[in-house]
């Protein structure tokens, strides 16, 4: 079975198109949905933007649960950092 990645599930354009001219300072793009997906399923908060950009990349509904896109990609972000799980 082929895991899947971060990239395959949010390819690099969508992360562009979503995040606008949204500002983490230098925190790059992908490490806010990966950090953003995380403190969800983790119970914690995170701000509006990085939120809404979650929301908006369908990975979290509106009552601050994962989908199971969200769910994916949270695997697929785990697995990628620790490849021989």
């Amino acid at each position: 079975m082929t895991q899947e990645t971060p990239e395959s599930i949010i390819p690099d354009e969508e992360i562009e198109r979503v995040h606008a001219n949204a500002d983490f300072g230098g925190m790059p793009k992908r490490d806010v949905v990966n950090m953003g997906v995380l403190k969800v399923a983790s119970g914690y908060y995170q701000g509006h933007t990085s939120n809404q950009i979650i929301r908006e990349h369908g990975l979290v509904t509106d009552e601050y649960d994962l989908t199971p896109k969200g769910k994916a990609y949270l695997w697929a972000v785990y697995c990628t950092a620790h490849p021989n799980f």
